[in-house]
């Protein structure tokens, strides 16, 4: 069986739960009997080794070059991969990575995969919804079975587009337990000063960024503790005015880039590990976290309790007091915490990339 993925993720992002989804799929696949990968990359500085995936059983067809993540990268390789895909005959599966198929990939089957309605539910938040609305309902329409990251996720899925439940198979992603690292934990010493709360990842407005800086006000933990905030590029000047507004500059420590090195290594030293996202279709962080034994404080809403289940420390997002309060409970109750580590650990073991895997190439010898 020939499985052909896209550049389309790659070429908008070198990191983030998406490209750790299909770097982590290829991954399985290149090693599954009786399958053939194509990766039609293009140019890309993913944080994942996709280049190494190229073995006798892994096309990978790649451009030198270095261009930024987005628009110019993604026409780039869009036409490298138009140019390249009539000559690699027809696949049996294109496994599409974004919102659309690309023009000139001939294949049997076609499959797609659902993270999120975010857009469809927080449409002001994003100036370009419509037309994610338009390619997401055309492709939809094109696949012959569409994987959703979670039963929060395909019931979005259904109540937005008009799609067969048939078609639909719900396959969780897994989480793989980040590597610590001696030389990372060195970074992170000479960054953080004292005992902290941990945020990761990315700061829109839906991830409910602003929430967290109001109830670690609001709590008053500032005085004993710092906020440290990984990833998700540089705070922006209106993130670094609450800050500032809330009498936090002393206490909220921002490290825009970091690698999974630090990553392991801040989420094992955390006090806590904080997810006040307003929502979600799968979520990678928390699971992250517990995986390493960092209790976790979470939005009780979407797919998060599916995922985490009864693990975390929950509050109501859209409730500022309930948040305030359940950030305190998260940091003073020891026991509370005990138990929210061991059962924490449980619930990440649940989550393997190669029950992911074996049961996407199920779906994948289904299409046939």
């Amino acid at each position: 069986m020939r499985v052909l993925y896209d550049h389309q993720l790659f070429s908008l992002q070198d990191a983030g739960g998406g490209s750790r989804y299909f770097y982590e799929l290829m991954e399985f696949m290149a090693a599954a009997h009786g399958v053939q990968v194509e990766l039609l990359l293009g140019m890309g500085s993913s944080v994942h080794s996709l280049k190494n995936l190229a073995s006798e059983k892994t096309t990978v067809m790649s451009l030198d070059g270095s261009l930024r993540p987005g628009v110019w990268r993604y026409i780039v390789n869009e036409a490298f991969t138009n140019a390249v895909a009539p000559f690699r005959g027809r696949m049996d599966v294109y496994h599409s990575t974004l919102y659309r198929c690309v023009p000139l990939v001939r294949s049997r089957r076609i499959v797609a995969t659902h993270h999120d309605c975010v857009h469809e539910r927080f449409p002001e938040m994003f100036p370009d919804t419509g037309k994610i609305r338009r390619a997401k309902k055309r492709l939809y329409r094109q696949a012959d079975a569409i994987v959703c990251v979670s039963e929060a996720s395909r019931k979005d899925l259904l109540s937005f587009y008009d799609v067969s439940p048939a078609k639909t198979r719900v396959i969780y992603h897994g989480v793989a337990r980040l590597a610590r690292c001696s030389k990372s934990a060195v970074t992170l010493r000479t960054q953080v000063r004292r005992d902290y709360i941990l945020f990761v990842g990315l700061r829109a407005a839906y991830k409910n960024f602003n929430g967290l800086l109001q109830a670690f006000h609001d709590t008053g933990l500032k005085d004993s503790l710092d906020l440290l905030v990984l990833g998700g590029g540089p705070l922006t000047p209106e993130q670094r005015a609450l800050i500032g507004k809330l009498g936090l500059t002393d206490s909220v420590i921002s490290m825009p880039v970091v690698s999974d090195g630090v990553l392991a290594e801040a989420y094992s030293g955390a006090k806590l590990f904080v997810y006040p996202s307003l929502y979600e279709g799968f979520g990678f962080p928390p699971l992250e976290a517990m995986s390493v034994g960092c209790p976790v404080l979470a939005s009780h809403t979407s797919s998060i309790p599916e995922v985490c289940l009864d693990a975390p420390f929950y509050f109501d997002p859209r409730d500022q007091a309930s948040f305030t309060r359940a950030l305190l409970d998260a940091v003073n109750n020891e026991e509370a915490r005990r138990q929210a580590i061991e059962k924490g650990s449980e619930v990440a073991a649940r989550y393997s990339w190669n029950k992911c895997g074996e049961e996407t190439l199920a779906l994948y010898h289904e299409c046939q």
